[in-house]
């Protein structure tokens, strides 16, 4: 869950930083929204094959997984497939254990 919204969430332990798209952001309470800043101007997200990702915003928010819920810095990509990836940002942050034998 992000934001109290329920969503599916797709762990990319190989993406460097936790991403919303812009169809979800826009889904989130206004209370979010208005808090949401431009993204440092240095800020560079490049895909695997070295095409580069557009961010729109940047903003804390919570999330919640297994019950557990912890406020963290998320990134807003207008085009991605996805409306949540948890990055390895999250993932070394907030000591997630991640069991893939399910």
């Amino acid at each position: 869950m992000v934001a109290g919204r329920r969503t599916k969430l797709l762990i990319d332990s190989g993406a460097s930083l936790t991403l919303i798209n812009l169809e979800f952001f826009l889904q989130l309470p206004r209370y979010y929204r208005q808090k949401a800043e431009l993204p440092p101007p240095n800020l560079c997200l490049q895909l695997a094959d070295r095409s580069q990702l557009y961010v729109k915003y940047t903003l804390s928010l919570p999330i919640t997984i297994s019950n557990s819920t912890r406020v963290h810095r998320i990134y807003v990509v207008p085009k991605l497939w996805r409306s949540c990836i948890i990055g390895n940002d999250l993932i070394r942050k907030h000591n997630l254990q991640i069991d893939g034998g399910r």
